[in-house]
């Protein structure tokens, strides 16, 4: 089972992603954050193997959330997604050890990219 901490600012974004995935036998939502605040709270509570965070963000950007998170739940998966992801620094994000995910990708592209990432065997961004 892929436990996924959802972070959006907008709610009809999570609500969409949480359908998307709970359609998926192997993926279980464990929670959502509305901004990096809450989403580094979140995730040292709940401990998600992904989290699926929103690049602009309020409180704390994506990154920065991200990269707090990453802090203090080494084990944990982020996906930094943006619908602006080819005018962001890929290479930047990628090197902080996150993945980048365009917001237009279709549900299969982000449900196999969680999935590989989650099973170890993605080393590349999709964007």
């Amino acid at each position: 089972m892929i436990r996924v901490l959802i972070v959006d600012d907008q709610a009809a974004y999570r609500s969409a992603m949480r359908r998307l995935l709970a359609r998926e036998q192997d993926f279980e939502i464990v929670g959502e954050a509305a901004d990096g605040l809450e989403a580094v709270q979140q995730a040292e509570l709940l401990k998600p193997d992904v989290v699926l965070m929103d690049f602009s963000m309020p409180l704390l950007d994506g990154v920065t959330a991200a990269t707090e998170i990453q802090r203090k739940v080494p084990t944990v998966k982020i996906f930094i997604i943006s619908a602006y992801a080819d005018t962001l620094d890929a290479g930047k994000i990628m090197r902080a050890g996150f993945m980048l995910l365009d917001k237009a990708l279709t549900a299969e592209e982000i449900v196999s990219a969680v999935r590989m990432e989650a099973a170890g065997t993605s080393s590349a961004s999709e964007d």
